[in-house]
């Protein structure tokens, strides 16, 4: 992994949406980590995710919930940031995951904005503000 960038796992099913989400993280500076599953994403949190400080995270995987996604990374990288993604309803979301500091939601579809602002919440020291 390229550690002289900052590192971020986006994981996301729809390769448009991934692509996507890769571009405006790349944009800002980001080495992107994309994974297209639930165990994909595991993966690349066990060979070698202790780089990775922030992860995007689709909540409607096939193979896995977001939330139970979201237990299984902070077991493996426990100071992990995570933003959640989903075009459902946020107020469940928000709900789901109120009591688990690091965890921000964003609501699909997103703009560019909307990704780095739910970024900076979830570790405002991650990405500077303009």
């Amino acid at each position: 992994m390229d550690t002289s960038r900052r590192q971020i796992l986006l994981v996301e099913d729809e390769p448009f949406v991934a692509l996507v989400a890769q571009q405006i993280l790349e944009d800002e500076g980001f080495a992107v980590h994309v994974a297209a599953s639930g165990a994909d994403a595991l993966s690349i949190a066990k060979e070698g995710g202790t780089e990775i400080r922030v992860a995007l995270v689709d909540f409607g995987l096939p193979d896995v919930r977001g939330d139970t996604l979201v237990a299984q990374l902070r077991e493996i990288l426990p100071g992990l940031r995570i933003v959640v993604a989903s075009g459902y309803g946020a107020d469940e979301l928000v709900a789901m995951f109120r009591d688990l500091p690091g965890v921000g939601i964003v609501s699909k579809p997103y703009d560019g904005d909307t990704l780095l602002t739910a970024l900076r919440r979830a570790d405002p020291g991650f990405l500077p503000r303009e």
